[in-house]
């Protein structure tokens, strides 16, 4: 009986790795062409080789993903890798949504999701390793157990490792955690164990820099905001107006010829706090626009109407599941935190819609409850934590 019972998310994860082997392999190529899309934009793979050479002095990105391109060796080998560890998303999924297959449904076939394992950069992993993280902090806010709270703590470090965005992500559960009555030495384990696993890379960070603080990676961050806050272009990143913030991003650079990489990244977020200032109803303005490319607009603008017409359909299920929630326990007010932490975040610097694929596996487990009763979705939002 369980076989069977366990029989449709069989089928979900088969699907799930078929489609996205056959899109890495097999499509992406011709798209590529057609496109012309980079594989690598980010450069991953001349970071991973100095790591395979032990020249890794890199402090733009986080190690995580680096080391995992690196002891794949190959585009293809990271493609095939990444579109297992998806598979694996694809069942945390089903066991955030209570066991019910639907939620690993809605995940197999969610086209960005597939899309992003014929990229080399960090989604992919990015994303298994915030599900995992989630999945491991509902268990400790559920039974409360110290281990589970410092085991969440790991996991939030690996995500940090990967990428630097949820360094405050701490005070974040503080906040939920006393409102639902929490101890807070609970927390405060979760909160060492980030820091003890995460210290280490700090330290690499110091002795590579000559003394600079860097707790992960710049990743970048300082040019990004300010791209994303470049008022003359309101903060888009490709099309016509990518040769104007391109040529102020240039001569903020010549301004400071002898800046470090660090100090380079902390002028780069002056001059973003200095395009907020300028024009704040402007500001004000470009924030709300990029909550709704968090959600819906690629940077290249690609099929805009199709994309428009999946995020929405994804996003009105998770209203509906939401509603047929309420009222709402703290494991679900977690999640919708995190979601709309993550928004914020990018919301603040640079958005599109790649970024916002960390937390679709939440969209989708919580989506899950428009297909239920609502006394059933209570349900699953209590044993989607045991």
């Amino acid at each position: 009986m369980r076989a069977l019972a366990l029989r449709p998310l069989w089928i979900c994860l088969l699907l799930a790795l078929v489609a996205r082997l056959v899109f890495a392999f097999c499509l992406f190529p011709i798209l590529q062409q057609r496109w012309h899309l980079r594989e690598d934009g980010d450069g991953y793979g001349v970071i991973a080789e100095s790591i395979r050479d032990r020249q890794y002095t890199d402090i733009t990105r986080g190690p995580v993903y680096p080391m995992f391109v690196a002891v794949a060796g190959s585009p293809s080998v990271v493609k095939f890798l990444q579109s297992l560890l998806d598979t694996v998303t694809c069942w945390l999924v089903f066991l955030l949504a209570g066991r019910n297959w639907k939620a690993a449904a809605l995940w197999a076939v969610y086209p960005f999701a597939i899309w992003r394992v014929a990229f080399i950069n960090k989604e992919v992993v990015l994303t298994l390793l915030v599900v995992a993280y989630v999945f491991m902090q509902l268990m400790a806010l559920r039974r409360g157990k110290f281990w589970q709270w410092l085991a969440a703590g790991g996991l939030l470090a690996l995500v940090n490792l990967c990428k630097p965005t949820f360094l405050a992500w701490p005070l974040v559960v503080l906040a939920i955690a006393l409102l639902h009555r929490v101890p807070f030495s609970r927390v405060a384990a979760l909160a060492v164990a980030m820091v003890v696993v995460v210290a280490p890379w700090t330290w690499r960070n110091y002795t590579v820099t000559n003394g600079a603080f860097l707790p992960v990676a710049t990743e970048q961050g300082g040019m990004t905001t300010f791209i994303g806050n470049y008022q003359p272009t309101l903060g888009l990143w490709e099309g016509p107006v990518k040769s104007v913030w391109m040529l102020a991003v240039a001569e903020i650079r010549l301004q400071h010829p002898d800046a470090s990489v660090v100090e380079l990244d902390r002028v780069y977020y002056v001059a973003a706090l200095e395009q907020v200032m300028r024009n704040p109803l402007q500001a004000a303005g470009m924030f709300v626009r990029k909550c709704g490319r968090f959600w819906f607009l690629s940077a290249a603008r690609r099929e805009q109407v199709i994309s428009f017409a999946i995020q929405i359909a994804y996003l009105a299920m998770l209203g509906i599941g939401l509603w047929r929630r309420w009222p709402w326990e703290a494991e679900t007010v977690l999640v919708l935190a995190l979601i709309a932490y993550v928004m914020l975040i990018h919301a603040l610097s640079y958005a599109d819609m790649r970024f916002s694929l960390p937390v679709m596996p939440l969209v989708c487990a919580w989506a899950v409850a428009a297909f239920q009763t609502k006394s059933r979705s209570t349900d699953a939002t209590v044993s989607a934590a045991r």
